[in-house]
């Protein structure tokens, strides 16, 4: 503490110096100049000096209100985004809480899936006779901006269906997209098999998401 007492006695020593000079010789040489001044200048200066003062004066009031009143201004700013922000926690933690509920429950239905066994599964519950399963789907990472990407992949997968009608099609779609694994069908490739259009050879990807830390098989 007292070093930095002394750095600042030395500091202000240095700057009365450079103000007035060694022994105050720069001020004694100000006022004799002042005295030897006629009546008039000197009262030109006197004037000038208490009118420069009032307006430092005056200058350091606006500039202390100004900053008084820019920081209340920003008090308030924060005080209403406190009160907006308490307004949204309710909500925000009801989204949250589905979106944990959505998490653990995806992480129990897809912990050890057999996403083609699934599709394969539905396909003959509706009637369908669907083929050209791979053997593994394809894994990738889920984009960083998704909230999952932290605790699940993408599982993607292309297989097709033959011989079925547009109405038997969206059934098997909807049955896909309606089970709790949440999968969606990403891509559809409708091949015609007749001129009368009522029958199609259709190729399908069905995309999901599995807990990054298990083996989709």
């Amino acid at each position: 503490m007292s070093q930095y007492s002394e750095e600042i006695s030395r500091i202000l020593s240095n700057a009365k110096v450079f103000v007035f000079g060694e022994n105050n010789s720069r001020l004694e040489y100000a006022i004799e100049y002042f005295y030897k001044l006629n009546h008039e200048r000197r009262i030109i200066i006197i004037i000038s000096a208490i009118v420069s003062a009032v307006l430092f004066l005056l200058f350091m009031l606006i500039f202390y209100f100004l900053g008084m009143y820019f920081l209340q201004s920003n008090l308030n700013k924060a005080y209403s985004n406190t009160i907006a922000l308490n307004n949204l926690k309710p909500s925000y933690m009801a989204v949250q809480e589905k979106f944990l509920v959505l998490v653990n429950n995806l992480k129990n239905d897809n912990a050890n899936i057999s996403l083609a066994n699934i599709l394969e599964t539905t396909a003959k519950e509706k009637g369908l006779q669907a083929t050209g399963f791979p053997d593994k789907p394809i894994s990738s990472q889920l984009p960083s901006q998704s909230p999952f990407a932290d605790q699940f992949k993408k599982v993607s997968i292309d297989f097709k269906i033959t011989n079925v009608s547009l109405k038997k099609l969206m059934e098997y779609i909807n049955a896909i997209e309606d089970l709790p694994n949440k999968f969606v069908v990403s891509k559809l490739d409708v091949q015609s098999l007749t001129d009368a259009k009522l029958y199609f050879d259709v190729s399908i990807t069905v995309d999901g998401v599995i807990p990054s830390l298990k083996q989709e098989l």
